[in-house]
């Protein structure tokens, strides 16, 4: 491999014929020496030839703040997740810094490999979307004081404190159960997502609580689970598919919650495949606002996570501490918004 040879701040000495010394001084704009404006204007005009780039590193070992954040996803597929990110990107140009991104894969593994390599980046701060083991490999970061804000998943495992921003997984799931409830449904079925990862438990306790607030019994034939570890798109769609047709088994269900969108995306394609019409043989909702829930024949019931929010207040809380101005530890769940749609069919009065 070729060596890159890149311009050294003795380089740009030499061609100004002055000292290493006075370079730093002009290109760091220092004001504890003085420097004629002949002087600054050879060694910025040398700079400029050259094309010298300031090195982030050598600021950095110089205690600096290099001016970057990090942004660890385990999905880039997910919508929801990018629009965490790209609400966080917004402010992290506005206030001047870089925001690297990277995919763990929903992979402990890569995860601890993605953050020791932004560890040795001397990155400013880390904006995680955990894996089940996110309080494991994101240790060291808390150890060493670089800010962490957890998103959407908490750091399971640790009794740290730790910032921690999400969405009311429990309220969302509540809100949806409830929707159908009203509609005169009582015979709900739950497609869900088993995950090591808790705050998905916490949408099968809303549907729970939703269900015995109303005086409906729990029946936990209706709970369709999939225990996906390492997911993709693909397979998660396929096991919509497969819970679908478990669910269509039971001729007394009139309703399917799909608790994660892309499980809806392989039910509703079991749905169209098999001639099954929504609302009128089958209700649906859908946690969750990926664009084709409003852009289909059928507009679908659907409850939309504050994305942009999030990512927001996680950029928040990131800034406040690299600024100095943050007085603690921030946990907050950010309410969901239920959107109604064509996908529910009213049985109150008989239709």
């Amino acid at each position: 491999m070729r060596k890159i040879n890149r311009v050294t701040i003795k380089d740009v000495a030499t061609l100004a014929n002055t000292s290493v010394a006075t370079v730093s001084y002009v290109l760091n704009n220092s004001q504890t020496r003085y420097i004629t404006p002949a002087m600054r204007k050879t060694v910025e005009d040398a700079a400029r030839d050259l094309g010298y780039v300031k090195s982030m590193v050598a600021s950095g070992l110089k205690g600096k703040k290099m001016g970057v954040i990090s942004f660890l996803t385990p999905q880039f597929d997910n919508h929801f997740f990018m629009e965490i990110f790209f609400a966080i990107e917004r402010i992290a140009n506005r206030k001047g810094y870089t925001l690297t991104v990277c995919n763990t894969f929903d992979d402990p593994v890569h995860e601890r490999i993605a953050i020791e390599r932004m560890s040795r980046l001397w990155v400013d701060a880390c904006l995680v979307i955990p894996t089940h083991k996110g309080a494991e490999n994101s240790a060291y970061l808390r150890a060493h004081k670089i800010p962490v804000v957890s998103i959407e998943r908490p750091l399971t495992g640790t009794d740290d404190k730790y910032d921690f921003i999400s969405s009311d997984n429990f309220g969302a799931a509540y809100d949806m159960t409830e929707y159908l409830i009203k509609n005169g449904h009582t015979r709900i079925a739950i497609a869900y997502w088993e995950s090591l990862i808790t705050n998905l438990g916490e949408r099968l306790e809303g549907y729970r609580q939703a269900l015995k607030d109303y005086g409906i019994g729990f029946d936990e034939s209706l709970v369709k689970r999939t225990t996906l570890v390492n997911r993709t798109e693909d397979s998660t769609q396929g096991e919509g598919y497969r819970l679908t047709q478990e669910i269509l088994q039971d001729p007394t269900v009139t309703a399917v919650f799909y608790s994660q969108y892309v499980l809806a995306e392989g039910g509703i394609k079991y749905m169209r495949q098999h001639k099954i019409q929504i609302p009128g043989d089958m209700s649906v909702g859908v946690l969750g606002g990926p664009k084709w829930v409003e852009m289909s024949e059928v507009k679908f019931a659907h409850i939309m996570q504050p994305g942009a929010l999030i990512g927001e207040k996680a950029a928040e809380i990131i800034f406040a501490k690299l600024e100095g101005e943050s007085p603690g530890f921030v946990q907050e769940k950010i309410p969901c918004t239920l959107y109604p749609g064509d996908s529910v069919r009213d049985l109150t009065n008989n239709g």
